[in-house]
C-alpha cells in the first residue's frame, strides 16, 4: 500500500477505486507482483487477475504512469469456467479455472524489470491438476488444508502439489510452469496424507548459501512429516529430472490409487462391486472405509475413458497406423490429470 498516493494528515488512502473491470466482470483471483528489492528503475505494480468468466487479465502501474491508476495491459480469453486461482511472477502467469484445476501458463518477457509487449507474453502449456473429491470432503479446514497450489516466491520456480484422490499415501509434485513432475511424495509410515503445505526459508548469510523449499505433510496418524524439494528442485532445473515420468499419475499409478476408492455413484455404505472406469474389463471391490468420489468426479472418469476408447476405434477403423508420437498415447492422455 506504500505504492499508492496518501492523506498527509491521518495517512489515508486518496484512491477509493483502484481500477474497475472494463467488462464489469465479478474478479474471482488475484495475484500483484510488487517491485524487487534490487530494482534501481522505481517502483511499480502489477497486477494479474481473473474474472468468473474466464478471463485473465494484466493491469500495470509503471512509473511513467504515476498519477494514474492501473492500465489495462494484457488480456486473455482462454478458460471458460471461473477462474480460481492466478500467480504472477518474474517470469511466468500462471492460471486455475474450476474445471478440474485446468491450468494455462504464459512466459513473461520483461525488460529492465517491467513486462515488455516486444517480444510479448507466449503461451507456455496447457494441463490439469485434478483433486478427486470425496462426499465428506466438503470441509473449509479440509480444503484449506488440501490446496494445490501454486506455491513459490514471486522471483522463484512456483510448483503444484496434486493429491489426487481423498485417502491416498502420495502426492505429486509438479512444475507450475509446464506441469512436468518434479517428484513423488510417498508417506514413510504408510498412512493417508489427510493434509500438506509449502514453506520456503531464506537462506542464512553464510557463504554459499541458499533459499530451501520444505513440504510439510500431515497424517492421518496425527504425524507430520517434513520434505526437503530443494534437491529435486535443482535437477529439475538442470533438465535432470529425479523421476523419468512427466506429468501427473501414469494410467498404472491411477489405477493402483482409484483402487482405494468407492467408484459407485449410491450412497449406500455397504460394500458393492463397482466397474473401474479406466479398464471396463477389470473391477474394483469397494470396502467399508474407502472414501466414496462425488458422482461428478466418476462421470468425469467414465467420460475421459470413453474418450480413449473412441479415439482408439477411430483410428482403428480408418486404418491407421499407430501413433509414433507419445502425445496422443492413451498414457499420455491421462498424464496431463
Amino acid at each position: 500500500m506504500q505504492k499508492f498516493p496518501l492523506r498527509m494528515k491521518d495517512n489515508d488512502l486518496l484512491v477509493t477505486e483502484l481500477y474497475r473491470d472494463p467488462s464489469n466482470e465479478p474478479i474471482t483471483a488475484i495475484s500483484v507482483y510488487l517491485t524487487p528489492k534490487t530494482s534501481i528503475c522505481g517502483n511499480w505494480i502489477e497486477i494479474a487477475y481473473g474474472t468468473q468468466s474466464g478471463m485473465v487479465r494484466v493491469i500495470v502501474q509503471h512509473p511513467e504512469t504515476v498519477g494514474h491508476g492501473p492500465q489495462l495491459f494484457q488480456t486473455f480469453t482462454v478458460h471458460r469456467s471461473p477462474v480460481t486461482k492466478i500467480k504472477l511472477t518474474e517470469k511466468y502467469l500462471v492460471s486455475v479455472c474450476s474445471d478440474y484445476n485446468h491450468v494455462r501458463s504464459w512466459a513473461m518477457t520483461r525488460f529492465r524489470g517491467m513486462i515488455s509487449t516486444h517480444p510479448g507474453s507466449t503461451p507456455l502449456a496447457s494441463f490439469k491438476i485434478v483433486s478427486l473429491e470425496g462426499l465428506e470432503s466438503s470441509s473449509s479446514v479440509i480444503s484449506a488444508g488440501n490446496d494445490c497450489g501454486p506455491f513459490g516466491e514471486q522471483d522463484d520456480e512456483q510448483i503444484f502439489v496434486q493429491k489426487v484422490v481423498p485417502e491416498t499415501t502420495e502426492l505429486y509434485i509438479r512444475l507450475a510452469s509446464n506441469g512436468k513432475r518434479i517428484c513423488t511424495i510417498q508417506s514413510v509410515d504408510g498412512t493417508n496424507i489427510t493434509s500438506f503445505c509449502a514453506h520456503e526459508c531464506e537462506g542464512s548469510s553464510r557463504l554459499g548459501s541458499r533459499p530451501r523449499r520444505f513440504i510439510f505433510t500431515g497424517h492421518s496418524s496425527g504425524a507430520i512429516q517434513m520434505w526437503d524439494l530443494t534437491t529435486a528442485l535443482d535437477l529439475a532445473q538442470k533438465g535432470e529430472p529425479a523421476t523419468q515420468r512427466t506429468g501427473g499419475p501414469t494410467p498404472e499409478e491411477l489405477l493402483r490409487l482409484l483402487d482405494q476408492c468407492d467408484l459407485s455413484t449410491s450412497r449406500a455404505s455397504t460394500p458393492c462391486p463397482s466397474p473401474c472406469p479406466i479398464l471396463p474389463s477389470a473391477s474394483s471391490t469397494c470396502i467399508n472405509n474407502s472414501s466414496k468420489l462425488k458422482a461428478s468426479n466418476v462421470a468425469f472418469l467414465s467420460q475421459q475413458s470413453q474418450n480413449q476408447i473412441q479415439q482408439n476405434s477411430t483410428g482403428l477403423d480408418r486404418g491407421d497406423e499407430p501413433p509414433l508420437d507419445n502425445s496422443q498415447s492413451p498414457s499420455n492422455q491421462i498424464n496431463k490429470l
